[in-house]
């Protein structure tokens, strides 16, 4: 027999009070009156050596009694082992596990899988376990679906073999998108039958869950009701933290001294402070990657919850970051800094000089805004037999084809085979086309170039352009491609032997002959225009398309690649030129490992802070790569705030106290079969009837006699 409240029970200790009461209450059998003590006060009966228990049944009854209720209230049950014995049923279990930057604190990550091994030892052997990641997107360790843990044990087992490979990023965390993600999961698996449907369903989230933990797009999910959430939060024994961040002043797009003032002295740090932090005094210094320069250190007040903005220290030859010290976590205190400096490019225009200046192609190219915040751009008119062609600074020779000839024609080419960049433009209608068909072929190897008048009868205008050139890219936005207003009164026909195509085809007028091409000659361009953009021509210097365009064949890269020379760990940095062999090193020459880059599409991503160098074709550039910003407001959130947003929160329970749960439960299921406290209280109502009228008739046999003095 079992108790379900055996409490109660204690109360059977309440029949001390009829043993007391037996005793107290013993009084001398026989009453005799005495006018001579009628003033005086009774005395209350005493416990003495001489007290002795009568009516021994009456007392029994009374025990009996109130053991019976006593009881009664305890809910006895008789025991049925085969009832109680009943199997847990399993369980649907997924991990979230947060592997942000934020997780680089070694007291945090320890403390996190520290939750994992204690989830794990706690399940039953039924609970089937699946593991995802999360940082700035979601990694399937070991999924829903696994082929591995297609039973509860190897599903368990997977997760506890994959802890081994667990590492934190340097990305930032989008925990809102993780949690939406692996809630679909779960309810997909369910309706489609991969897993248990009638299983309850929980998900576990391990995370430091700080503050910029990007959970508002959690507003609005129809979170499942059927799945529950236990939030598992790892805290760090140091709070606190803050963050520098450097805010760099606009480039002067003229002064060439205004571009190393910025490189030198133009650059701010921004200094936050997150609101829990108990530092208040900071460091600020340059570093390079072997060691600080101390003589350079910097000390600021940040009280909690502030930022200070302060100039940096002059940067010494061979530092490439700027290191804080002082705050909670180190990890994010590196701002890596690239250089800022501009380059001189210059533009040859070697062409025809009419009498009209607007006539002249010069003219617009002078006026176009073609310097950029990495490079400023001079364009200067010349002969092409006085054309300095080992001239260090010159990058682009704009030509018309009727002033070169075959001695020249081959400078030309070896200047473009070294990396240059010829734009070849037929903007006269009357010129040799014979002639500049041949210079065509022999820059670009092109075999059956010819090139004839157009017939145009009032304007041409595109109809094909490729939208994926690094040329067209500016304009692949529905907004920005409508070329209806861009015409050509006149243009030239230009056709090559299309078995042996040299030349791309980049757009192409409305009677689907080419109006720009492109040829690669050794590492430069050769750009062919079949049109000029002066206004007797064509209505493109007018245009406000012609500068993207014209920029696009000064340099592709510029077109594909921002002026920005810093970014977060995982953002993607567009690069000109995949189709060629892309190299990766760091700051001090070193190549990259491949764990700590991505390539593709036309873009490269770090996985790591620090400073990059990316080769690609005729590309080189710098790129400083930072913690997210977001990984550093560390101040730690409160974990009702999923309740906000309609979560049901709950706590993953161990699998004793689960059997122990299950165990509660079926003895209350047993007691409420059984009904004994019934009986019970109907046994003690009897007894107490019969202890009553026990109790009355003692009283009448034992009533004293009267007896007069």
């Amino acid at each position: 027999m079992g108790l379900l409240a055996p409490l109660y029970a204690l109360a059977a200790l309440a029949i001390i009070g009829p043993i007391l009461f037996h005793l107290i209450q013993r009084q001398p059998r026989g009453q005799f009156q005495f006018s001579s003590l009628m003033f005086l006060t009774p005395s209350a009966p005493r416990l003495t050596r001489r007290s002795r228990l009568d009516n021994w049944l009456l007392l029994l009854l009374r025990a009996l009694a109130i053991a019976l209720i006593a009881f009664a209230f305890a809910r006895p049950y008789l025991r049925q082992e085969s009832f109680l014995n009943s199997n847990l049923p399993g369980r649907n279990i997924l991990v979230l596990f947060d592997t942000s930057a934020s997780m680089q604190r070694e007291d945090v990550w320890q403390s996190s899988l520290q939750s994992l091994s204690e989830l794990i030892e706690s399940l039953s052997p039924e609970d089937r376990l699946a593991l995802y990641t999360v940082d700035d997107k979601i990694l399937p360790v070991v999924p829903l679906d696994s082929d591995t843990a297609n039973t509860p044990a190897m599903s368990v087992q997977a997760v506890k073999a994959s802890m081994a490979e667990l590492r934190p990023t340097w990305k930032r965390t989008r925990l809102a998108e993780g949690l939406r993600t692996v809630a679909d999961l779960m309810s997909t698996a369910a309706l489609t039958g991969q897993i248990d449907a009638g299983a309850e369903h929980e998900i576990v989230l391990i995370s430091d869950l700080h503050a910029d933990s990007s959970l508002e797009s959690l507003q609005g999910f129809p979170w499942p009701q059927s799945i529950q959430l236990d939030v598992r939060q790892s805290l760090p024994q140091t709070v606190g933290n803050a963050r520098a961040s450097l805010m760099a002043a606009d480039p002067d797009a003229e002064d060439v001294e205004a571009d190393e003032r910025l490189r030198t002295q133009g650059l701010k740090v921004r200094v936050e402070n997150n609101a829990n932090s108990p530092q208040q005094t900071f460091q600020l210094m340059w570093a390079s990657p072997s060691a600080p320069y101390p003589q350079t250190a910097t000390t600021v007040q940040v009280p909690a919850g502030q930022v200070r903005v302060l100039p940096t220290p002059p940067r010494p030859p061979g530092a490439t970051s700027l290191e804080l010290s002082g705050d909670g976590w180190a990890g994010d205190n590196a701002v890596f800094v690239a250089e800022s400096s501009r380059t001189v490019e210059r533009i040859a225009f070697v062409g025809t000089n009419p009498s009209q200046p607007e006539e002249q192609l010069s003219y617009f190219l002078k006026k176009a805004p073609l310097g950029t915040a990495l490079a400023r751009r001079e364009v200067f008119e010349t002969r092409l037999e006085q054309l300095d062609f080992a001239d260090p600074l010159l990058k682009t020779i704009v030509i018309e084809p009727e002033t070169a000839d075959a001695a020249t024609t081959g400078q030309l080419r070896a200047f473009t085979e070294a990396g240059g960049s010829v734009i070849v433009c037929l903007a006269r209608p009357n010129a040799d086309l014979q002639t500049s068909a041949e210079f065509i072929s022999a820059l670009t190897d092109q075999v059956g170039v010819q090139l004839t008048e157009a017939d145009v009868a009032k304007f041409s205008l595109l109809s094909a352009i490729d939208y994926s050139h690094p040329v067209f890219a500016p304009f692949a936005d529905p907004r920005f491609n409508d070329f209806s207003k861009l015409r050509f009164w006149s243009h030239r026909k230009l056709l090559f032997d299309a078995e042996k195509p040299h030349l791309r085809t980049i757009a192409s007028y409305d009677d689907l002959t080419p109006m720009l091409l492109e040829a690669r000659v050794g590492q430069g361009r050769v750009w062919i225009l079949t049109t000029g953009w002066q206004p007797t021509a064509s209505s493109l210097a007018l245009s406000s398309k012609f500068v993207p365009i014209l920029m696009g064949m000064l340099e592709p890269s510029a077109q594909a690649l921002s002026v920005q020379r810093s970014y977060e760990v995982g953002e993607s940095i567009a690069i000109p030129d995949m189709r060629v062999e892309v190299a990766l090193f760091r700051d001090d020459g070193s190549e990259l490992d491949e764990s700590v880059v991505e390539l593709g599409d036309g873009r490269v991503m770090f996985l790591e802070p620090g400073l990059f160098k990316v080769q690609a074709g005729d590309f080189a550039g710098v790129f400083a790569v930072q913690v997210p910003a977001s990984e550093s407001q560390l101040l730690p959130l409160d974990i009702d705030v999923f309740e906000q947003y309609g979560i049901k929160l709950g706590k993953v329970a161990a699998d004793g106290d689960r059997s122990e749960a299950l165990r509660q439960l079926l003895v209350e299921e047993l007691e409420g079969k059984q009904r004994l406290w019934q009986w019970l209280i109907v046994a003690g109502i009897a007894v107490l009837g019969v202890e009553t009228l026990l109790a009355g008739l003692f009283a009448r046999r034992n009533a004293p006699a009267q007896t007069e003095a």
